[in-house]
């Protein structure tokens, strides 16, 4: 059996758990024919052509449509689409929850699957505006800004050298993501300028596209037991990827390299061909029990910091716990266990949120309408509270300090 992996940034090609052929888009874009095209040299006629899709939401029905019949008009047997995150949770046996995060060229797609023992089911996908274009867009305004400051030439008002700084941009991020610095350099009026950016300057510059897939994960990993978090390989090559990390807090992390899914495809069973002529999209992906273990994911480390989580918040001098019993913080909670705060403060509802420990991890529930802020980030719903960090209610609204106490029990 084939599997084929489908984004907007790559194709790749499997057999029976092996990649066998990784295919770029030079349009930036799946065109059908030019897939076609592509498996038709890369597999010879003869041998068996039944494949699995795997995909991802980023694909419109109407782009399914058109690779279905270049598909078969070149003798590819299609046996149905397939969610990518499910086939490779699946693939690699992951129990309970998974998020998984894949970059695309226009947007970010953040996915939750489940296995209920029996299959692998996706949940829900959330997609987020920005993706690897505007990230590159980002990074385009950094090095021209810093050409302006270091040389007074802006590479924006020349369309030959915005042209030539955009097709240099890749090599530098590459370059400054293994070296710690990227250089490129060129020649304006007969003199040469040569532009230095470093991982820090560019992982800066790609947060406000990165932000809002930092606060979905914070929000989701906070709400799901015992979860995995799932990164692509083109989203942990930016700068900066490692807040995502930071946000999501989980026990298990891996990094896909690109193809897994094509991988869990290519092992999945023939499908039962429809009389219809139609072929399945499956979002409830069934694993055969015999299926031998294959090799796992490469790991991902958090980025060094504080991942300690917060026993105790502390208000006028006071450490209040952080327990199974919910600490519910406002003006007026009205709850058996509370954090009364004073009247006039600006931001500050009656029943603002609520800290709770949950499974061992302090968790913050957010229920005012005026926000609460984790190191200036507003939570979305929910969000993990590690020690050290300062946890702001309203606006200004009140500051309050989160610590862990060595004495502190570890009640779940």
């Amino acid at each position: 059996m084939l599997g084929v992996e489908l984004s907007d940034v790559s194709v790749t090609l499997a057999e029976n758990g092996v990649v066998r052929a990784v295919h770029r888009p030079a349009s930036g874009r799946l065109v059908a024919a030019a897939l076609a095209e592509w498996l038709t040299g890369e597999w010879p006629e003869g041998q068996s052509r039944e494949m699995w899709l795997a995909t991802g939401t980023g694909i419109d029905a109407a782009t399914m449509g058109e690779l279905l019949r270049a598909l078969r008009a070149a003798q590819f047997a299609v046996q149905g689409f397939v969610d990518r995150v499910a086939v490779v949770a699946g693939w690699q046996k992951l129990q309970g929850y998974s998020i998984a995060a894949h970059l695309e060229a226009q947007q970010l797609l953040i996915s939750v699957v489940h296995n209920d023992g029996a299959a692998v089911e996706l949940q829900r996908t959330v997609r987020l505006p920005g993706g690897s274009a505007r990230l590159h867009d980002a990074w385009v305004r950094l090095a021209a800004q810093t050409l302006v400051q270091q040389t007074r030439f802006d590479p924006l008002h020349d369309h030959r050298h915005e042209n030539a700084l955009r097709s240099a941009l890749p090599a530098l991020v590459d370059a400054a993501m293994r070296d710690g610095q990227g250089e490129y350099a060129f020649e304006v009026t007969g003199r040469e300028l040569r532009l230095v950016l470093s991982r820090d300057q560019l992982a800066e510059a790609a947060q406000p596209v990165l932000q809002p897939a930092v606060m979905a994960l914070q929000t989701l990993s906070a709400g799901l037991p015992d979860d995995s978090l799932l990164i692509s390989e083109a989203l942990m090559a930016v700068p900066g990827a490692g807040s995502l990390l930071e946000a999501a807090r989980v026990a298990r992390a891996f990094r896909m390299p690109v193809g897994s899914a094509a991988c869990g495809a290519s092992l999945l069973p023939a499908a039962p061909v429809l009389a219809s002529g139609a072929v399945q999209y499956l979002t409830r992906v069934p694993w055969p029990a015999g299926a031998s273990d294959p090799e796992p994911l490469p790991p991902l480390q958090p980025q060094a910091g504080n991942h300690t989580m917060a026993t105790h918040v502390i208000y006028r001098g006071r450490a209040l716990p952080i327990g199974a019993e919910a600490l519910v913080v406002g003006r007026d909670p009205a709850a058996a266990q509370e954090l009364r705060l004073p009247e006039g403060i600006a931001g500050l509802s009656r029943r603002h949120c609520t800290l709770r420990r949950e499974r061992g991890r302090a968790v913050l529930i957010d229920h005012s309408s005026h926000g609460s802020y984790l190191d200036g980030v507003r939570v979305r719903g929910r969000a993990f509270l590690s020690a050290g960090s300062v946890l702001r209610l309203g606006t200004p609204g009140v500051e309050l300090d989160l610590v862990a106490l060595a004495d502190a029990g570890t009640e779940s």
